[in-house]
């Protein structure tokens, strides 16, 4: 099947909206925790670390993977981050968790 570019930026901007969502997620758990003393600095430093971490794993992947198109590059990137995003939306939000 031939590659349709409106497909592609159609599903850019799904998944991008889903990290979006996620991502406001996290944030809010992560700070109810740190507000309400649930959180733990284990906890926050994980964070960081995580963000280092993906961080330098999309700028190695981008920089190894070759030139593509825009939304190919940037559904890469989004690919990844969402990834990573969703596990911590799950993890942080399963009942009965330790901080």
């Amino acid at each position: 099947m031939p590659r349709n570019p409106t497909t592609d930026w159609f599903k850019l901007a799904n998944d991008s909206y889903w990290l979006w969502a996620d991502s406001m997620m996290v944030i809010g758990l992560r700070t109810t925790d740190m507000m309400t003393g649930r959180g733990s600095d284990r906890e926050n430093r994980l964070m960081v670390s995580e963000k280092l971490k993906a961080g330098a794993e999309v700028a190695t992947m981008l920089a190894t993977a070759g030139l593509a198109s825009p939304e190919k590059t940037a559904q890469k990137a989004v690919t990844h981050y969402r990834r990573k995003v969703t596990a911590n939306r799950k993890r942080l939000s399963r009942p009965g968790r330790k901080p």
